[in-house]
């Protein structure tokens, strides 16, 4: 249980050292403490470093509202990444580079301070000198993450106080706060005491490297009354079990749920129709809702030209009939020339092996209800 080899003592080590003059560091996430303890040594290589890069991720609310400001505090060239995908923002480089030698470190750490210090991590640690293979190697590496190192990649934002109050409306960050409560509510109750147990029981608990000082937060002064915190847990404890209704199918046509008969054919698949669904009062434009609103986030490819067919995957929590069958991950295609004009539907969903599981329920008639999640990537339909 050393820290000697950690990234985070490397870091230490090299900003304190009088070897370079530029740090550019690309992280995943950031964590609140993972900053302020780096802080501590990167305000005084400002006055001996001609640069100091910071590109941080948002993806899957890891990267805190309370980090970020602490990176606009340092008032280094800071820049936030994000587009909207199930694709995330994953790398972990950091770069010290100066006249004589450069320093490469690149792995699974983040800017957290167990990512730094105390979690098992896998990093590599690459010394560049002057030679032709050093110089080949950098400039590789700022070729193939160009956007990023040149900051003009368009989903590269500089760090401002309105990004972030942006981002926090927008629900891609949260607070610290809000994090440790919502992990909290999903590790109570009997059913994760006997998990708990189980997995202890199966795993043994092992001495971890602690976590300097310096990268610890205080909670001291700052803690939110008993009143506010229970205030905030039942905010997050309700949106966790509420989730958002996006669609309705009343009357499940034999069509959609893979009932066979004389007269009908299964499509394998959902059709998204209008069904005289509304929004605020409005009735959706079904030919464009499910692609540009409801599933808006997925990862689209072209995957027919003739006629254009876009085709993504997401994962679906599925209920019938009031019972929980599972996790799936489904298929959707959209086809805007299936319109024609006439008002019909675009976009559909195939069953794939949930096919059969439909079919046996026999539910024509019954009503369908598609929820989006606020707390992950998954959707869910229930069926009753």
């Amino acid at each position: 249980p050393e820290t000697k080899n950690s990234v985070g003592s490397y870091l230490i080590d090299f900003l304190n050292s009088g070897e370079f003059d530029s740090f550019t560091a690309i992280s995943a996430f950031a964590s609140e403490s993972g900053v302020s303890g780096l802080a501590k040594h990167i305000l005084p290589a400002k006055k001996r470093f001609k640069q100091i890069n910071i590109i941080i991720g948002v993806d899957q609310k890891c990267t805190s509202k309370e980090a970020l400001r602490e990176i606009l505090k340092l008032q280094v060239n800071a820049y936030v990444f994000y587009f909207s995908s199930r694709t995330i923002f994953h790398p972990k480089i950091y770069l010290f580079e100066g006249e004589r030698t450069s320093k490469l470190i690149i792995g699974s750490s983040n800017l957290t301070s167990s990512g730094l210090f105390s979690n098992i991590e896998s990093s590599i640690l690459v010394e560049l000198d002057s030679s032709l293979e050093g110089k080949m190697l950098l400039t590789e590496l700022k070729e193939y993450f160009v956007g990023i190192f040149s900051f003009d990649d368009p989903n590269l934002k500089l760090l401002t106080g309105d990004l972030i109050e942006s981002l926090l409306l927008g629900k891609i960050i949260v607070t610290e706060e809000e994090r440790r409560v919502y992990e909290r509510i999903n590790n109570e109750g009997e059913e994760k005491d006997i998990s708990k147990r189980l997995i202890t029981d199966l795993f043994p608990k092992r001495k971890t490297p602690q976590i300097p000082s310096e990268f610890v937060v205080s909670r001291r002064g700052r803690t939110k009354s008993k009143k506010n915190s229970l205030k905030i847990e039942l905010k997050i404890s309700e949106k966790s079990k509420k989730e958002k209704l996006v669609w309705l199918r009343k009357h499940l046509p034999a069509s959609s749920v893979q009932a066979v008969g004389e007269d009908t054919n299964p499509t394998g698949g959902l059709r998204l129709v209008q069904d005289k669904f509304k929004i605020n009062n409005e009735v959706i434009n079904q030919t464009k809702y499910f692609r540009n609103i409801v599933f808006v986030k997925l990862n689209w490819a072209q995957i027919r030209t003739k006629p254009f067919v876009e085709g993504a995957e997401a994962q679906f929590n599925v209920k019938i009939k009031g019972k929980s069958i599972g996790t799936y991950l489904l298929e959707l295609r959209h086809k805007p020339s299936g319109e024609a004009g006439q008002g019909n539907y675009t976009t559909s969903i195939s069953w794939g092996k949930l096919g059969d599981i439909i079919r046996q329920e026999k539910l024509v008639g019954h009503t369908l209800r598609l929820f989006d999640s606020n707390y992950s990537d998954e959707f869910f339909i229930e069926i009753g």
